[in-house]
């Protein structure tokens, strides 16, 4: 069976990150932070510092984005495996119907009511993969949205520690056809992520019930 879902990265803004957007203090270690050079734009009259990371590479490289893709692989795995037995369970019932009648021993008025309970049991598995595989994609969606937020916040401080005017994400066969390496900060902004594991990881917690309790309003 393939995979339900696909927790895939976000992008951590429509296009990039602003600085003059964030006003926390950063809580990692900035020892090593040095101001990324300033670069010419259009006519040259304005300097401007510009970087980029690469968006896969957070998936691959971040601590707690594995450890949430792991937990919600899991769910899924749990999930399709439920499903799987509950479709087992059906065709073992009628592979035995279809036996019976072989060998004549389910009369006619016995019938009706096999045919009632053969419904009854389909309508109770399409039901528990609607619901529950609703209800496992809504969680999916929170855990990533929760996730990339705290991810984007922490973009904000990491450019204002870096002194970066613009940081953009780049991915294959996105908007960005090209960018030179010398504006590659992805290893330094990976690391200030890992450094910050526990703090993000109470912030997502944190953001998933918010959540939670305006649905349930």
């Amino acid at each position: 069976m393939k995979r339900f879902f696909s927790f895939v990265i976000l992008g951590l803004s429509a296009s990039l990150l602003i600085t003059s957007c964030g006003e926390k203090t950063a809580t990692a270690d900035t020892e090593d932070v040095k101001p990324v050079e300033k670069k010419q734009m259009g006519d040259g009259t304005s300097g401007i510092a510009m970087a980029f990371y690469y968006q896969d590479s957070i998936a691959t490289q971040f601590g707690f984005y594995k450890e949430i893709d792991s937990i919600v692989r899991v769910k899924e795995k749990n999930f399709q495996q439920e499903l799987e037995a509950k479709y087992r369970a059906y065709q073992e019932y009628e592979a035995d119907i279809q036996k019976r009648m072989a060998n004549n021993e389910i009369t006619g008025y016995q019938i009706e009511e096999i045919q009632q309970t053969a419904l009854q049991k389909q309508q109770s598995i399409q039901q528990f993969e609607q619901q529950r595989g609703s209800a496992l994609q809504k969680e999916s969606m929170e855990y990533q949205t929760a996730l990339m937020n705290k991810i984007s916040e922490a973009g904000k401080e990491f450019a204002k520690l870096k002194e970066i005017d613009l940081l953009f994400f780049y991915q294959k066969a996105g908007q960005i056809t090209f960018i030179n390496d010398a504006f590659d900060v992805t290893d330094e902004f990976i690391s200030f992520l890992n450094k910050r594991e526990k703090e993000l990881v109470s912030g997502v917690k944190e953001e998933i019930k918010s959540m939670e309790s305006k649905d349930l309003k």
